[in-house]
């Protein structure tokens, strides 16, 4: 199969490579023939497992729309070297990537300009584990989304970065992200029921500040801000931990804990802080 796409793609070159009155009177013929086997190597090349030269065909065949004036076609083909890189290189991902998104933001595509930014933020953090730039990435993907009205997927976004901030004790930056997507949520009747979660992450953040009078400030005002929140498990949660860490106890904070994840599954970013908490607790005790 590879041996074919290499046919594909010296096929391709040759198209290009044609004579000076070839290119004088049909170069957009030129031009769509070598898109065409470039793309057909590039699939041939995915079909052989070889993503590193099958990126590297549909950046080509991407190239070759530009040409033709086709710049919703080369960004879709962008994407799909976007999508073979990933395998292999996930900076290569990433430039092909920024390449559709600034052919996607010139021609006022920004909800799938938002989109393809959301991939980008994404493998900064999981592939490329760059977490700053991870941060700046979802930050601009949830801008674009708020421009076109799509406020939950902008508030998907902002909570990555709140949660990313907060992993790099950043948690100033993570309370105010949470504290702005809850009062967002509190306007949308299908998100509002997931305010909850969102202060009690915001809190945890006050708590993991070691800001224990600011923690007191913001139970109230998390209890004005949503009028149910003082009767959920969530506000009890938090409260409680409050009063352990005002005591300084480090045993009945862990019981705390343990009986909320009894009724209610801790995730994993929240054990990691309660972690970091009950941390400092130990050592302050000692």
């Amino acid at each position: 199969m590879s041996s074919d796409a290499e046919h594909l793609m010296a096929q391709a070159e040759k198209k290009l490579n044609a004579g000076f009155l070839s290119s004088l009177f049909s170069s957009s013929n030129r031009y769509e023939d070598a898109e065409e086997l470039y793309t057909k190597a590039a699939n041939q090349f995915k079909l052989a497992k070889k993503w590193k030269e099958a990126g590297d065909a549909f950046s080509k065949a991407a190239d070759m729309q530009i040409r033709l004036g086709e710049r919703d076609e080369a960004a879709t083909r962008f994407v799909d070297a976007s999508n073979a890189y990933k395998k292999v290189s996930p900076q290569d991902a990433v430039a092909s990537l920024k390449q559709a998104i600034d052919i996607l933001t010139e021609r006022g595509r920004f909800q799938m300009a938002a989109k393809h930014q959301k991939t980008v933020a994404e493998i900064y953090e999981t592939d490329l584990v760059d977490l700053e730039k991870a941060m700046t990435a979802y930050e601009t993907a949830a801008e674009w989304f708020q421009g076109e009205d799509a406020s939950a997927l902008a508030n998907n976004c902002l909570t990555k970065v709140a949660h990313l901030a907060a992993q790099l004790e950043q948690y100033q930056r993570a309370i105010e992200l949470f504290e702005r997507i809850a009062a967002s949520s509190l306007e949308n009747s299908l998100t509002k029921w997931g305010v909850r979660d969102i202060l009690l992450k915001a809190g945890l953040c006050h708590l993991a500040s070691g800001d224990l009078v600011g923690a007191q400030r913001a139970a109230e005002r998390y209890c004005d801000m949503d009028v149910t929140f003082a009767a959920t498990r969530e506000c009890g949660l938090y409260k409680s931990l409050l009063e352990a860490l005002e005591q300084g106890d480090p045993d009945v904070f862990t019981g705390y804990v343990a009986e909320y994840d009894k009724m209610t599954k801790l995730d994993d970013w929240k054990t990691t802080l309660l972690l970091r908490i009950k941390k400092s607790m130990d050592q302050s005790f000692t």
